[in-house]
């Protein structure tokens, strides 16, 4: 093969892996759903900034509850881990989410979506 096939088919690949959200940001893959409740299920308020600007206090407790406390409003949510993801209900929300450690906390992911941000 000739460098330049080399090359595409690595550009090809590169470009094949990138677009899995597992090797999403940098290739840093997701946490297994047990390890983000062990960091995140601590009873304490954590910083969430949401992808519309959005930030509010994130507490989850042990026993599956938790709250949302923002500006105007504190919601009661519950918490499961489904498959690969972790589950936020409440009443005006409900998803399902992944997470990979970055700098200060957690980045979650909605699918292939980036969404909360969360940091202490």
């Amino acid at each position: 093969m000739h460098m330049k096939t080399h090359l595409k088919l690595a550009a090809a690949a590169a470009a094949i892996l990138a677009s899995i959200p597992a090797f999403a940001a940098a290739g840093q893959a997701y946490l297994p759903p047990q390890k983000a409740v062990a960091i995140l299920v601590d009873g304490a308020p954590w910083s969430a900034d949401s992808p519309n600007g959005r930030s509010f206090k994130l507490t989850l407790n042990k026993d599956g509850t938790g709250s949302i406390r923002a500006t105007l409003f504190t919601q009661s949510v519950t918490w499961t881990v489904k498959g690969d993801a972790m589950c936020l209900s409440g009443t005006t929300m409900s998803k399902c989410l992944r997470f990979q450690e970055i700098s200060g906390g957690l980045q979650a992911w909605e699918g292939d979506k980036p969404d909360l941000k969360i940091s202490r």
